[in-house]
């Protein structure tokens, strides 16, 4: 059985998942149906940090490489 992941985890490997496949986070949420506007300041404030997170990831991916990013 696979090692279940952390929150952390989940987020990097979904930031690694979209700068591979070129899917901006953005697309993603359309994807998903989220509509922002529907949701509690709250929700909206934790998924501004989850994707300024992502972002960060994959700005430094881009930068740096899949392999080499995270260490900088």
């Amino acid at each position: 059985m696979s090692e279940t992941k952390s929150p952390s985890q989940t987020r990097l490997l979904l930031a690694q998942f979209l700068f591979a496949n070129n899917i901006d986070v953005e697309t993603l949420y359309k994807a998903l149906g989220a509509d922002l506007a529907e949701c509690d300041n709250e929700a909206v404030s934790h998924m501004a940090g989850i994707i300024d997170g992502i972002t960060l990831a994959t700005a430094k991916i881009r930068e740096h490489g899949l392999e080499e990013w995270a260490k900088r």
